[in-house]
């Protein structure tokens, strides 16, 4: 059996686009490990100096990947 040009490049598409989707979910994954663990008065000292998310409901924020 053999491939056409056609089909190879469908195949190269769809096998590119799994290899790409595996790498995001493992890069998700490490992002996520990479956050440090905050203990409870770490935690309240954080929300003392800045406040919690509502404080900040009115304000622009642009929004990066990591």
């Amino acid at each position: 059996m053999t491939l056409t040009s056609v089909e190879e490049k469908k195949l190269y598409k769809l096998i590119k686009k799994a290899v790409v989707e595996a790498l995001d979910e493992n890069l998700q994954r490490l992002k996520l490990e990479l956050v440090p663990y905050v203990e409870e008065g770490e935690m309240e000292e954080i929300k003392k100096l800045f406040g919690t998310p509502k404080k900040y409901k009115n304000q622009k924020f642009v929004k990066q990947d990591l």
